[in-house]
């Protein structure tokens, strides 16, 4: 239930950000409105898909495991500790390259940034698929 919570809640804040930035006079606080709601957009869908991928009765065992797995991983206290420090760098990384794209700093240090934040996250799956794999 909760994925379906967050996946409707990123969607509609996308929607609600891509409306915004129809309303915005200056276009470079337009296009940052714009590419964060449909960056949001995309990633809601996602949820939703995955949502009712695993509301299906076929898929219920398969949830079942997923839901075994993790809650075991999260008993873990030094996973738990990298976990937590992976989500606020994930956080930080995207609110200092945006706060900078506010103060409009030059384009290459907010591009790097965001390649930072991107390569972070593509580690991160990369490193969950890799140890699903091992457990």
């Amino acid at each position: 239930m909760r994925d379906r919570k967050k996946g409707g809640f990123l969607l509609a804040a996308g929607v609600i950000f891509v409306a915004v930035s129809v309303f915005v006079k200056d276009s470079y606080y337009a296009n940052i409105l714009r590419s964060w709601g449909i960056a949001w957009v995309v990633i809601g869908l996602l949820r939703l898909r995955e949502y009712f991928y695993y509301k299906k009765p076929e898929h219920q065992a398969e949830y079942e495991e997923k839901e075994t797995a993790a809650r075991i991983n999260r008993t873990d206290v030094r996973q738990m500790a990298g976990h937590k420090a992976y989500q606020v760098m994930f956080f930080v990384l995207i609110a200092v390259s945006f706060l900078f794209a506010l103060l409009r700093v030059e384009w290459w240090v907010t591009g790097v940034l965001c390649l930072l934040w991107v390569l972070q996250y593509l580690l991160g799956i990369a490193f969950m698929r890799y140890y699903e794999k091992r457990l």
